[in-house]
């Protein structure tokens, strides 16, 4: 008898000792992010320790790459034996991740309050087939922005209010000696080449594929990529341009030889900087970019990444606690000096939009009416196409229209 109730004793502290384990198991997540952001890695790994320290049972390990290698390593790593359970995804692989399986539907398990305190144009691209499949973490557009005292000298005291108006003030400030070429864009052969023309088509009301995803970029984008050309041709357009990436376009806007540039929210700031700058803050303009007439008013284009559990996760629900947590309000306010949040309450903060008035409103346009690249699997190899053959049609090596067919037949030979 006694030893049954020794044996009884040592099977029900095995028990508890196991409950008690099990109870204090660390769940480990893995969390690939790119080096280069509005939230630096410092800023991601403080946000991850204080998630962290209000969950004792997860553990998040980091890790950064740059944008060049996001995508890559974290379709390499899906198919191994470390995947990683939570991903920043651009805006322009969520269709390709979806139609891979590789991120998970968690339409039925984002909270109705990010449902409906999240800015609308956030949805627009972490929604795929109808499913939600990742969480806006920061939204991005290209921005017009312009110099205030370039256009006063020129007799201008409004922004402009169409496409074909920002094209006239720029031509008047070209015959007034005010500034040799108005405009100045990221045209290089890049990615960044196709969020220009992007920009542009959206100005126009033209759409690169029809409702069944077949591409028509052949006739709806022919005008836009013309007037483009017309621009360069007429000199209104820094003819290096064609060279240009974001960066460039920044150093000739801040150094005051344009008008008027085409860039992501991060020029901002700098534009103003006296240290990166020949600007003060109040020659800086930010806008929408404006809509041609009759079409619409204004035109925006995504730049915008979000955060996925991948499908393959062994812990969705904790993953999914992670990404809400980086997404969430409080701390996007917290963080709102580095980027502005996508919470359509933020905007109303005075704390949040003090001395940045003009870019919260432009900023909270912009996420409301903001559209997507094309949506397509294979997009990368889309994009490359597309920025060939757009170049050649800017540098006069081909005729637009031979362009964009030449562009439309190899993108459906992919």
């Amino acid at each position: 008898m006694k030893k049954f109730v020794v044996l009884f004793s040592l099977i029900m502290c095995l028990l508890i000792a196991v409950t008690a384990f099990a109870d204090d198991e660390v769940v480990e997540l893995r969390f690939i992010g790119m080096a280069q952001a509005a939230y630096s890695e410092e800023n991601v790994n403080d946000m991850t320790a204080d998630f962290m320290a209000a969950h004792p049972n997860i553990k998040v390990e980091t890790e950064f790459v740059p944008y060049e290698d996001l995508r890559n390593k974290t379709m390499l790593a899906y198919g191994s034996n470390s995947p990683y359970d939570a991903a920043l995804v651009d805006d322009i692989w969520f269709a390709e991740y979806a139609s891979k399986g590789m991120i998970a539907d968690i339409t039925d398990k984002v909270p109705q309050e990010y449902k409906d305190g999240v800015l609308e144009g956030g949805w627009n691209f972490v929604t795929k087939g109808g499913k939600i499949v990742g969480l806006p973490w920061f939204l991005d557009t290209m921005y017009l922005f312009y110099n205030k005292a370039m256009l006063n000298e020129a007799g201008f005291t409004k922004e402009p209010k169409s496409l074909e108006e920002m094209i006239d003030m720029g031509r008047t400030l070209k015959e007034k000696g005010i500034v040799e070429y108005p405009f100045v864009f990221s045209m290089a052969q890049a990615e960044a080449l196709i969020c220009v023309y992007a920009n542009f088509m959206e100005a126009m009301g033209r759409d690169f594929q029809d409702a069944d995803g077949n591409w028509i970029v052949q006739d709806t984008g022919l005008e836009p990529l013309n007037l483009l050309i017309s621009m360069l041709n007429e000199g209104l357009i820094n003819p290096n341009s064609t060279e240009y990436l974001e960066e460039d376009v920044r150093m000739v806007f801040s150094a005051g030889d344009a008008a008027f540039c085409l860039n992501w929210m991060y020029v901002y700031d700098l534009a103003s900087d006296p240290e990166q700058s020949v600007l003060t803050k109040d020659q800086v303009g930010v806008m929408v970019m404006p809509g041609a007439e009759g079409v619409k008013e204004h035109a925006a284009m995504s730049g915008s990444m979000g955060l996925s559990v991948m499908s393959n996760s062994a812990h969705p629900e904790e993953t999914l606690l992670y990404i809400e947590y980086l997404t969430s309000k409080e701390l996007q306010d917290a963080y709102s000096n580095l980027q502005m949040p996508v919470w359509t309450a933020s905007y109303d903060d005075p704390a949040i939009i003090e001395g940045r008035e003009d870019l919260a409103e432009a900023a909270k346009l912009a996420f409301s009416v903001m559209n997507a690249r094309p949506s397509v699997p294979n997009y990368q190899e889309a994009s490359a196409i597309l920025q060939a053959d757009i170049q050649s049609a800017l540098l006069g090596d081909m005729t637009a229209e031979d362009a964009l067919n030449d562009a439309v037949e190899q993108m459906n030979n992919l």
